[in-house]
């Protein structure tokens, strides 16, 4: 269904159809943000975000609603229903499934009815061609390697094998996970693999099922071979809001960016923030809008190079990333950093994210995706 030209009229819809359904309904009280309706029946209560957007629900508005059910004040219900106008992304079903949230159904409003999601039917849409997506670096510890394995995981998550190409002369990605990883799947479904290629290893009519390719790009820009960046539809940068380097760095991605130009004049350019402290919010705010203005004059000159706001998608800090690595050391298997702690896992929460940010702000989705005929 396409969105309501008017959210209220959405809301009212909404209203109308759980009262149908025997629910006794109200709306949320005035200047409330966290629901926008409040249901009752039979002694159970339920809150209810609407969302009446042209694009799908992603998975931080679906972790923020998740986030105050699980607030002491919201204990008097029991549950949650998330109900959009235009779906939910992939990794919605994929957080959910992931981080086990069982106390959230969600909706879509299809011709004035809700059809009620049950994601065991979802499967991930059908690419048309391999996505090439290529990590750099700004100086050494920003953490390309960590993001490239995991934004790898992200896709496989979502139920696609992945392909990773190591570009550094390290060799770090070999080192870390070997010939590659298996992420198994938690709904009876078969999981999906990452294989990782040295650059000579890759051949793309080899890997006929794989639609997602990786690579740890070399640090020195000129190191890379030039088929590779030529082929990138999208190019991330990692960096950290460090404020004895956020100069130095910017000048250095500035750099990259262009560098990527000269050979790619279509990919889309990103800055993303790595090693996020989220509870120094004013620090991290003020030392963001000095990274942002030093990217400004290119952003204005490009509408395919972005800043992504931290508090939008970034990978925040975690011992689970900060210790990746240790199997090394305790010759356990190769794994990725997405086994959960205390019931949360946030390196595969924000990689998720960064997927669904991926999707989301660039047209590359759609030239990349083919529809399946039922």
């Amino acid at each position: 269904m396409m969105p309501l030209e008017n959210t209220t009229e959405f809301v009212d819809n909404v209203l109308a159809l759980l009262q149908s359904e025997g629910w006794i309904v109200k709306p949320a009280t005035m200047g409330t943000k966290s629901h926008d309706i409040e249901l009752s029946k039979n002694g159970v209560n339920v809150a209810v975000q609407a969302r009446n957007h042209k694009a799908k629900v992603h998975v931080g508005q679906v972790e923020k609603f998740v986030d105050f059910l699980s607030q002491p004040t919201s204990k008097h219900f029991s549950h949650g229903f998330f109900i959009s106008a235009s779906g939910f992304s992939q990794s919605v079903y994929t957080y959910l499934r992931s981080e086990e949230v069982s106390d959230l159904r969600l909706g879509t409003l299809v011709q004035d009815k809700i059809v009620w999601d049950d994601e065991n039917f979802i499967e991930p849409p059908e690419r048309s061609k391999v996505t090439y997506i290529g990590v750099f670096t700004c100086k050494g510890g920003v953490g390309k390697t960590t993001v490239s394995a995991h934004l790898a995981g992200g896709f496989a998550l979502n139920g696609y094998d992945s392909v990773l190409v190591d570009l550094d002369r390290q060799s770090n990605l070999r080192k870390l996970l070997g010939d590659g990883v298996y992420l198994p799947a938690t709904n009876g479904n078969l999981g999906s693999t990452i294989t990782v290629l040295n650059y000579d290893e890759w051949d793309e009519s080899a890997y006929p099922d794989t639609k997602i390719v990786i690579c740890d790009c070399n640090p020195e820009i000129d190191a890379n071979p030039v088929e590779f960046i030529r082929k990138f539809d999208y190019c991330i940068v990692p960096t950290t809001l460090n404020p004895l380097g956020i100069n130095k760095n910017a000048d250095v991605i500035k750099r990259t960016f262009s560098a990527i130009r000269s050979e790619n004049k279509s990919a889309e350019l990103f800055v993303l923030i790595n090693n996020f402290y989220t509870d120094e919010s004013v620090r991290n705010e003020v030392l963001s809008e000095m990274l942002k203005e030093n990217f400004k004059p290119m952003t204005d000159e490009d509408d395919k190079c972005h800043y992504i706001d931290p508090n939008d998608v970034s990978i925040r800090f975690s011992k689970q990333l900060m210790y990746w690595g240790y199997h090394l050391v305790d010759n356990s298997r190769p794994q990725l950093a997405f086994r959960a702690f205390g019931g949360k896992s946030y390196p595969r929460v924000d990689f998720l994210k960064l997927v669904d940010y991926l999707e989301a702000h660039t047209e590359i989705k759609e030239a990349k995706l083919s529809q399946t005929v039922a």
